[in-house]
């Protein structure tokens, strides 16, 4: 078993959990663009992938903050 899976199968709390998937997300959507940044052409416009990480980031965000939430309910239980 890799780290990430044990990780995820261990007895984490679940919000911790939460945020680790959500930062993935965010981190993912995020590298077309900076790949593109990197070694796309200069005069480039990557509308799209620009797209892409603002939702990615978006939905990133979501996750992170319903993963605090969690986890100071769960703490306080």
């Amino acid at each position: 078993m890799n780290k990430t899976t044990r990780f995820l199968t261990d007895n984490n709390p679940l919000g911790l959990k939460i945020i680790v998937v959500a930062t993935g997300l965010a981190l993912l959507s995020l590298l077309p663009l900076l790949l593109y940044i990197l070694f796309g052409p200069a005069d480039g416009n990557p509308i799209g992938l620009g797209l892409l990480a603002v939702a990615g980031m978006l939905l990133g965000l979501v996750g992170i903050v319903i993963g605090i939430i969690e986890l100071l309910l769960s703490l306080r239980r």
